[in-house]
């Protein structure tokens, strides 16, 4: 099931999407994804999130502040590019994931393409590790390769 989402990010609302599993019975563990860079959710992400969904995990997806649905930082113009806002904005999506009462808060995962899982593979190697980091080696590896993956 995909809902409508929006948090507070800085002052920016950012919006996206949650996928709860159909048969979830209680808490489970969920995956935060969004893309890197001018990328919005609508490209492609929904596909990633309905496999993990169908695996039993749910997904936060989103798009990053000034891009897509989501608001730019009051002050700050649309379209402005800052990896390293980008990443804080993961760590908000995180906070929104883990006080959703359907999610497992002990079990979240990041997933992120290209430079923004390379900056969040960063993050973890510079702050202890709160949640699990899956980034695909290239924009390639689509949704069969995920399943393909899920299977081993």
């Amino acid at each position: 099931m995909r809902e409508d989402i929006e948090f507070d990010a800085e002052g920016a609302t950012l919006r996206g999407w949650f996928y709860r599993p159909d048969d979830a019975g209680g808490e489970v563990p969920c995956i935060v994804m969004a893309h890197g860079f001018s990328a919005i959710k609508e490209m492609h992400l929904d596909d990633y999130a309905e496999v993990f969904c169908d695996a039993g995990l749910a997904c936060v997806v989103y798009d990053n502040r000034g891009f897509g649905a989501s608001d730019a930082a009051p002050g700050r113009p649309r379209f402005e590019i800052d990896p390293w806002e980008q990443v804080r904005d993961y760590q908000h999506a995180i906070t929104y994931a883990q006080l959703r009462p359907e999610v497992d808060a002990r079990r979240i995962g990041v997933w992120g393409l290209v430079v923004l899982g390379r900056a969040l593979l960063r993050r973890r190697r510079d702050r202890p590790p709160r949640e699990g980091g899956v980034r695909p080696g290239s924009a390639d590896l689509g949704p069969p390769r995920v399943r393909d993956a899920r299977a081993h």
